[in-house]
C-alpha cells in the first residue's frame, strides 16, 4: 500500500416519504474516480452526481419562500475496512442543471453557482428562493461533486469510500422556517474511489529512529557562516518495486509567534544508503519544493526493504535568514510513485 509520512522540519434512485408534506429524493450517478497521482492531487469531479428530486400534490400550504439544505451524514469510509476514512469537509457540491416538469409554477429557480463545502455536523444552504412551491410541485436540481484533492487521499488504500446525504426543505415565513421535507440516501450516494496503481501491493514507507522530526539551530552568528545539517542514518525504510520515492513540502516555514516566514528554497534533502540496491538510482540532493519531486527511483520487480540515510541541510550564508528569532516550521512529505 502507497503512503505518505510526514516530518516536521525545524523545532438507480432511491426513495423515501419525508415525515412532513413534500418528498425528497436521490438519484446517483456514480463516483469520482481517481486513477493518477495527479488525481489525488488535486482532485476531481463527477457531473451530475447527485439528482434531487423535489414533488408535491397535497392541499396549498403557502410555500412562497424556502430553502433546500444538504449534509453528510457521515465522512467518507472505506467499505471494507472502515478504519480508513476521509473527512466529509473534503467534498463540495456544485449546480449543474434543473428541470421542472409538470409543476403548476413553470418558473424555473435562480440557483447559486457556487461550491458548497458539505459536512457532517453542519446543514449548508443549496438554494434559498422565493419562486413559489404552491400547487403540484415536480422539480429536480442535479449537483456535481467535487473530491477535494491532497494528503487526505494518498495516506489511503485503494477502494470504494462512501457517505450518505442528508437533504431538508423548509418553508420561511415571516423569518422562521418550518421543515415540510427530509430526506436520507443510502450510504453510498455520497462516494468516490481510489484505483491509484501506487496502492497496490504491500508497498509502504515509514520513518524510523527519531526521523519523524528534524530540528537545524542556529545559536550564533557563526552558524550563519556554514553550512547546518541533521543527519539520521536508517531514518527512512521503504518497501517498493517499480517505483519512484518521491518529496515535497507544504510551503515555507512558519513562524509559531509571528507572521514571518523562511523561504522554503533554503532547504537542501539528500539521501544515502549503507548498502547497494540492485536496480536503485539515488537523485539527490534535491531542494526542498512544494512540488513532487522524485528523489529515488527503483527498477525491479520484486518488493525489497530499502534502508536510507536522510540528511536536511541549509547550505552557508542562505538567504532569508535574517528574521525575528523563533522556531520556524514546514512539513515535509514521503511519497510512493509508480513508474
Amino acid at each position: 500500500m502507497k503512503q505518505i509520512v510526514t516530518i516536521i522540519c525545524f523545532s438507480l434512485f432511491s426513495q423515501y416519504v419525508a415525515n412532513a408534506q413534500y418528498m425528497l429524493g436521490a438519484y446517483n450517478n456514480g463516483q469520482p474516480v481517481f486513477s493518477t497521482y495527479a488525481e489525488m492531487v488535486s482532485g476531481k469531479t463527477l457531473n451530475n452526481q447527485i439528482s434531487i428530486p423535489i414533488q408535491y400534490y397535497g392541499a396549498d400550504i403557502n410555500v412562497n419562500e424556502w430553502k433546500l439544505t444538504a449534509r453528510l451524514t457521515q465522512d467518507y469510509t472505506n467499505e471494507v475496512n472502515g478504519a480508513y476514512t476521509v473527512g466529509a469537509q473534503y467534498s463540495y457540491l456544485k449546480f449543474n442543471s434543473q428541470e421542472n416538469s409538470g409543476s403548476a409554477n413553470g418558473i424555473l429557480v435562480n440557483v447559486p453557482t457556487q461550491a458548497f463545502q458539505l459536512s457532517k455536523y453542519n446543514e449548508v444552504t443549496l438554494i434559498h428562493s422565493n419562486i413559489n412551491l404552491n400547487g403540484a410541485v415536480n422539480r429536480i436540481f442535479r449537483y456535481n461533486l467535487t473530491i477535494q484533492g491532497g494528503n487526505h487521499l494518498l495516506v489511503n488504500p485503494n477502494g470504494m469510500y462512501n457517505s450518505s446525504y442528508e437533504f431538508k426543505l423548509y418553508k420561511i415565513s415571516e423569518g422562521t422556517e418550518q421543515l415540510i421535507g427530509i430526506y436520507t440516501s443510502p450510504i453510498g450516494d455520497a462516494r468516490f474511489q481510489l484505483s491509484f496503481g501506487g496502492n497496490f501491493g504491500s508497498q509502504s514507507v515509514m520513518l524510523q529512529n527519531g526521523a519523524q522530526q528534524f530540528n537545524i539551530n542556529y545559536s550564533t552568528p557563526a552558524d550563519y557562516t556554514v553550512e547546518k545539517s541533521v543527519t539520521i542514518a536508517n531514518a527512512l525504510r521503504v518497501n517498493t518495486y517499480n517505483s519512484q520515492l518521491a518529496v515535497e513540502a507544504s510551503g515555507d516555514f512558519i513562524s509559531s509567534t509571528s507572521s514571518q516566514t523562511l523561504p522554503l528554497s533554503i532547504l537542501k534533502l539528500q539521501l544515502s544508503t549503507n548498502q547497494a540496491y540492485k536496480g536503485l538510482q539515488i537523485i539527490s540532493p534535491v531542494t526542498l519544493a512544494t512540488t513532487t519531486q522524485p528523489i529515488a527511483i527503483r527498477s525491479s520487480s520484486a518488493p525489497q526493504d530499502i534502508t536510507y540515510n536522510v540528511k536536511f541541510f541549509i547550505p552557508a550564508n542562505s538567504p532569508g535568514l535574517n528574521v525575528t528569532p523563533g522556531t520556524y516550521s514546514t512539513r515535509v512529505y514521503f511519497v510512493i510513485m509508480p513508474n
